[in-house]
């Protein structure tokens, strides 16, 4: 099958369809995405080495279990299931997980990959693939609800109005809160205002301009700085930024200030495919272009240029 193998560069390559271990079945990808951390990975982040690629929509090959011919996304932690992190409900934290096109698991830039039967989720036969491939993501910014009580008279300030951060808004929008998202490319805040968010240029932003909780989708090494700078004493700093040469921070700023930080990364699917099975989420007009495969070294140069939000891959 054809597959797209980073190596320290990124190259198409011929290489074997995969084989399912026990529990695990064989997909068809159909149309993937390009992520962040994909971008970061080629930049050295977690040092993969493979097939990269975490976000997709596929198709269960002939034969494989219940979800046979079946379109489907899957979670992208493939845990082990025994040891003491998955017994007490951490799965996603298992001492001995891969992660699908992130650590020692071959991703979905290819034709075919593979995922435990468990981690999938049948998509609804009426929401399309180009809204389906952006559960992975939906659920991550899910999470954040799912991790902090929100209330609608807190202040959120969310850094960062690209493919996440604009996800994340329109989650936390759901909930009622006074939310305005910064960021310093105009193109951007343009963009979130059309989709209804309150959007403003990050050079507008008050020094003194504070919030209850600040939420770091910014991709850049800077974000945690930013976003700690304007958050209230007490307040909840939510990080979600994945780099591959991270910054160092200030500690005693967050214990003078009693700061309260949570770590947010992967997200629950199944409220992530209700909300865009409903229409609750479109996600639509964060697609800035779909590729065919046999383009995806373009569409990896299209994806890191400045103002490009979702490019999703046509398999």
């Amino acid at each position: 099958m054809r597959a797209l193998v980073f190596d320290g560069s990124l190259t198409i390559q011929d290489v074997p369809v995969p084989e399912p271990k026990t529990g695990e079945v064989l997909i068809r990808v159909l149309c993937s995405a390009i992520c962040n951390t994909d971008l970061e990975i080629i930049r050295g982040y977690m040092d993969f080495r493979g097939i990269p690629g975490h976000e997709f929509v596929g198709e269960v090959a002939p034969g494989f279990g219940r979800l046979s011919g079946k379109k489907v996304v899957g979670e992208i932690n493939c845990s082990c299931g025994d040891c003491y992190l998955c017994r007490t409900g951490r799965p996603t934290h298992c001492s001995s997980r891969t992660v699908l096109g992130i650590k020692d698991h071959p991703g979905v830039f290819a034709e075919y990959t593979t995922l435990p039967e468990r981690n999938l989720h049948e998509v609804p036969s009426w929401l399309s693939a180009e809204s389906a491939v952006f559960t992975e993501p939906l659920a991550a910014a899910v999470e954040i609800t799912e991790q902090l009580h929100l209330k609608p008279s807190q202040k959120v300030f969310i850094f960062g109005a690209g493919k996440l951060g604009l996800l994340i808004s329109m989650v936390i929008g759901l909930h009622g809160c006074q939310t305005v998202t910064f960021d310093p490319d105009e193109e951007k805040v343009y963009k979130a205002r059309a989709m209804g968010i309150q959007a403003v240029p990050l050079s507008k932003i008050g020094i003194l301009e504070k919030a209850e909780i600040c939420i770091d989708a910014t991709g850049s090494p800077d974000g945690i700085q930013l976003a700690l700078a304007h958050l209230y004493p007490a307040g909840k700093l939510v990080l979600k930024t994945t780099v591959a040469h991270p910054a160092p921070i200030d500690l005693n700023q967050i214990v003078i200030n009693e700061f309260e930080i949570t770590g947010s990364r992967c997200g629950p699917f199944a409220p992530a495919i209700s909300l865009l099975s409903q229409g609750m989420v479109d996600p639509r007009p964060l697609i800035s272009k779909t590729f065919a495969f046999s383009d995806i070294l373009e569409a990896f140069h299209f994806s890191s240029m400045p103002g490009t939000l979702k490019v999703l891959i046509r398999h």
